[in-house]
């Protein structure tokens, strides 16, 4: 009953007209804040839980919004931002991918070279980059998937910390959005990626 209530607390928050969650119920919407949302959808349904119909055309409607390139496999944070970035076309590819049939084969390849071609970014390390990009190339299970794979495994585990003490086994907030989310956010963000299989 507490993930029925958190679930339909999802659904009736999702912005009925463009289909977006953002930071309060009915909020038009954010590809960052969708990402998160589609995935608690996604696992809900995987439990058994059944996921209304209009909430999965809404959310199609709007990776339908923030998407940008030839084939519509990029992706900008909102619809009034009209700016592609790795990180929200690499959240938006792997919600194209498990929403199943959003978007062609050509959006998906767009998306997948777009990432591959920036490969793990610049300084500061992205690791919010890193997990939504570890998660939709995983799906692919091709070259790119290989590439990237042994890219961030060797950033990863080469930047843990094996001192002794408290710190080990912990990723320095040194990172992109580290400091506001601290060694915690680090820690489990790095930790996603490599456990990703």
């Amino acid at each position: 009953p507490h993930l029925e209530g958190a679930i339909h607390y999802t659904i009736s928050s999702q912005h009925r007209t463009t289909g977006g969650w953002r930071y309060k119920p009915g909020d038009t919407g954010d590809t960052s804040q969708f990402g998160w949302q589609l995935m608690s959808l996604i696992s809900a349904r995987s439990a058994g839980i059944e996921i209304p119909i209009d909430t999965w055309r809404g959310a199609n409607q709007f990776l339908e919004y923030v998407s940008l390139g030839q084939h519509g496999g990029l992706a900008c944070y909102n619809p009034a931002q009209k700016r592609a970035t790795h990180t929200m076309t690499a959240e938006a590819l792997m919600c194209r991918i498990f929403l199943q049939g959003s978007r062609s084969q050509a959006a998906i390849e767009e998306g997948a070279n777009y990432i591959s071609q920036y490969g793990l970014g610049q300084a500061p390390t992205d690791l919010y980059y890193f997990y939504y990009a570890t998660l939709a190339l995983h799906q692919l299970q091709d070259y790119r998937w290989t590439a990237w794979n042994k890219a961030v495994s060797r950033k990863l585990v080469g930047t843990q910390r094996t001192d002794d003490g408290q710190l080990k086994g912990s990723w320095d907030p040194d990172t992109r959005w580290g400091r506001a989310g601290g060694r915690v956010y680090t820690t489990a963000l790095a930790t996603l990626c490599l456990e990703s299989y």
